[in-house]
């Protein structure tokens, strides 16, 4: 199992891939705009990235807060 720095990593990967997706995505609705075409569904696949984007960093803020926890509880330990 993975400790909480390791998902803590990961998670914040992930939160770089998709912001990175969310960027392409904007650029994709843009483009289909430009050329008249709709854009129904890849507004739809934005606001789902959206969505997973806003659950990850929930996710990567609660690693956060238990890292903090634990570097906090270790330094007491030493006293």
């Amino acid at each position: 199992m993975k400790n909480t720095h390791d998902l803590f990593a990961q998670t914040d990967r992930q939160v770089s891939v998709l912001k990175e997706r969310i960027a392409r995505q904007r650029e994709v609705i843009k483009r289909a705009k430009l050329e008249g075409h709709p854009t129904a569904a890849a507004e739809t696949i934005q606001h789902t990235l959206h969505q997973s984007l806003r659950a990850f960093e929930k996710r990567r803020q609660q690693l956060f807060e238990r890292l903090e926890a634990k570097r906090g509880a270790e330094k007491g330990w030493g006293r």
